[in-house]
């Protein structure tokens, strides 16, 4: 007589088991999400920081290529005729600066374009129209594009005290305007308008680093000026945070690094800063600039 083996053979798990599988993987996937989120942000933090790497060689390459001086740009008071031009930047020879045409005035180009072109953009320069179409192109953008800011924000490097104002810039990152522009510097010396021989302390004067446009609202400044000789960060919290200073508060992305910001200083090396007091401080505007 045949025996047969009767007894049951299981082929696949109970739902007991399954539920219990499914529970275990979504507790092990809530424990690595946010090691995960994490680690993509601190990523993204030091892509960040190789940006403000690469911008700080095309400004010395523009140094280089330019009898050293960075590219002008900020709010420039007073030019000699005027008119920021070759001859109000103190530049009758056209070389410190790159210009275009803009309705038959030479106007220095924004510091996006500048520093672009330093790297090897082809922009063009025969007309306002062209060179703002030529902005617009990811051949000059993509070198100012913070992987963490999601928004892609533009704003203004370059104004005067006549009625002009240059094309918007799109940048995740804004600049010093104590060592750029034609301004009066609180009587601490002569404004470098770029001459980068002139910072003295290069290792506390910051060139560029993480922001935003200052006053969404009104003028998307993306320059942070200094009110005194040795000014710091801080101070320029200080400024634009007091009540009805007219300032704008925007300047400065305290969300984008969790509460710190990557920021070049004049000696090309990069740092990331707490934006707590103590750390806003140790950032120079002109603060090392003369002394």
């Amino acid at each position: 007589m045949v025996r047969r083996d009767c007894r049951y053979r299981r082929t696949g798990f109970s739902l007991v088991e399954l539920l219990t599988v499914i529970g275990i993987i979504a507790i092990l996937i809530g424990l690595l999400l946010p090691s995960l989120a994490k680690a993509r942000e601190t990523a993204k933090a030091v892509q960040c920081a190789q940006n403000l790497r690469t911008i700080y060689n095309a400004a010395q390459f523009h140094v280089n290529d330019h009898i050293g001086y960075l590219p002008a740009a900020g709010w420039h008071w007073n030019p000699d005729g005027g008119i920021v031009n070759p001859h109000g930047l103190k530049d009758d020879q056209s070389k410190r600066y790159i210009y275009y045409d803009d309705a038959g005035v030479k106007r220095p180009v924004p510091i996006t374009v500048a520093l672009a072109m330093s790297l090897g953009a082809e922009v063009r320069l025969d007309s306002r129209d062209n060179l703002e179409e030529d902005m617009e192109s990811d051949k000059v953008r993509k070198y100012f594009r913070c992987p963490s800011q999601e928004l892609s924000l533009r704003g203004h490097t370059q104004k005067s005290s006549e009625p002009w104002e240059a094309p918007r810039d799109w940048s995740s990152y804004v600049f010093n305007e104590a060592i750029l522009g034609l301004r009066d510097n609180a009587g601490a010396g002569e404004a470098p308008l770029g001459m980068a021989t002139r910072v003295k302390l290069s290792s506390e004067v910051m060139f560029s680093m993480d922001g935003r446009p200052r006053d969404q609202l009104n003028d998307n400044w993306l320059m942070v000026p200094d009110k005194g000789p040795r000014d710091t960060l801080w101070d320029f919290q200080q400024m634009v945070t007091a009540p009805n200073t007219g300032y704008g508060k925007d300047l400065l992305d305290f969300l984008r690094h969790r509460y710190r910001a990557n920021v070049v200083f004049m000696d090309g090396h990069v740092d990331s800063i707490p934006m707590t007091h103590g750390g806003l401080d140790t950032v120079g505007i002109s603060k090392g600039v003369h002394n």
